[in-house]
């Protein structure tokens, strides 16, 4: 191997823009290294390569979980590490990267270092949010916070966008709701706008702008684990394997609903059955270790399309939605490695 070779981690591979491959370099294979080590009443400590499934199998039991997660458990602790980790509970904890107590990384030189905020610190802020180019996460000492055994999920349908994005940003300012999302998607030809509300507790939906309601108690571990019966159905469509020009982009809140609506007006063969729009609200003060908007409320917008055949056009409409993000003074938010 040439000594200026690129070596790049590679997880589960959900990367948007091939972060996770080399040319003329190495891509390190890390869901060998799957380990939950050890597990105590604020920490877990895992190997980089486990996914985040396995992580909760692990503290569950024990009435614990990971303060924030990705919407899909399937990806590794090190792959959303790389890139921020964000979910609908980062309006209170921050992006996952906010939650990390320790790590011990391989370096671009080759050593073995541990790390901490007050340890080694140039190479913990490095690598947390450095998207694999600044070193390998090989192990993390992850933050822990008392499982509720289950939760109120709220599915609201709203009438516009306009009334989806106001009650989020009244939801995530009041922080009354644990989880909160917005989706954007074309069903049975149909148009549905969605906020999922999650609350642990219980919590009021008075106020808010929604015209139907589907409101369920259910375990905390079906919610966060949501996606998977989906895996299935968009595997037997022959989608799971193609590919998938998704796209990601922080905006300033007083960009979020000209981007929306914008993502509405494209043609709904860009989505298919499949593919959806997802609107997260976050707040800036609680992140730490990404490029944000100078916005207080920031949102998280992502266009996730399926190109079963040629995907010309959805990255065609991923390059107009990123120029139009940064002209609003948004960022790029990457998926994990």
């Amino acid at each position: 191997m040439a000594a200026n070779a690129l070596v790049v981690p590679r997880g589960a591979g959900h990367s948007t823009a091939g972060q996770a491959q080399a040319r003329d370099g190495v891509v390190v294979d890390m869901t060998v290294l799957n380990t939950v080590h050890e597990i105590r009443p604020g920490h877990v400590t895992v190997d980089a390569g486990a996914r985040w499934s396995e992580v909760l199998r692990a503290t569950l039991p024990r009435g614990l979980t990971p303060p924030v997660l990705t919407d899909y458990l399937e990806l590794t602790v090190g792959g959303t590490l790389s890139v921020g980790g964000l979910g609908g509970a980062s309006h209170h904890h921050g992006a996952q990267t906010d939650n990390v107590l320790a790590l011990d990384v391989v370096t671009p030189t080759g050593s073995l270092v541990t790390c901490t905020p007050d340890h080694n610190r140039e190479v913990f802020d490095a690598v947390l949010g450095g998207r694999g180019r600044n070193g390998i996460i090989v192990t993390a000492m992850l933050r822990l916070v008392p499982a509720p055994e289950t939760v109120q999920w709220h599915r609201l349908h709203y009438g516009t966008t306009s009334e989806l994005v106001a009650d989020q940003r009244l939801l995530v300012r009041a922080g009354s709701f644990d989880y909160v999302e917005g989706q954007l998607k074309i069903r049975d030809g149909q148009r549905v706008r969605e906020l999922e509300a999650v609350s642990f507790t219980s919590a009021s939906l008075d106020g808010l702008r929604f015209e139907e309601s589907d409101t369920q108690v259910t375990s905390y571990w079906d919610f966060v684990n949501r996606l998977a019966a989906g895996e299935p159905v968009i595997r037997a469509a022959g989608l799971w394997d193609s590919p998938h020009p998704w796209c990601n982009v922080l905006l300033p809140d007083h960009a979020v609903e000209s981007t929306l609506r914008h993502l509405e007006s494209e043609g709904p063969e860009l989505y298919s059955d499949f593919g959806l729009i997802l609107a997260y609200p976050l707040l800036r003060d609680r992140i730490s270790r990404l490029e944000l908007p100078d916005s207080e409320l920031v949102f998280l917008v992502a266009a996730l399309r399926y190109a079963p055949e040629d995907a010309t056009a959805m990255q065609a409409a991923n390059e107009v939605l990123v120029q139009k993000a940064l002209q609003a003074g948004g960022t790029l938010y990457l998926e994990p490695l």
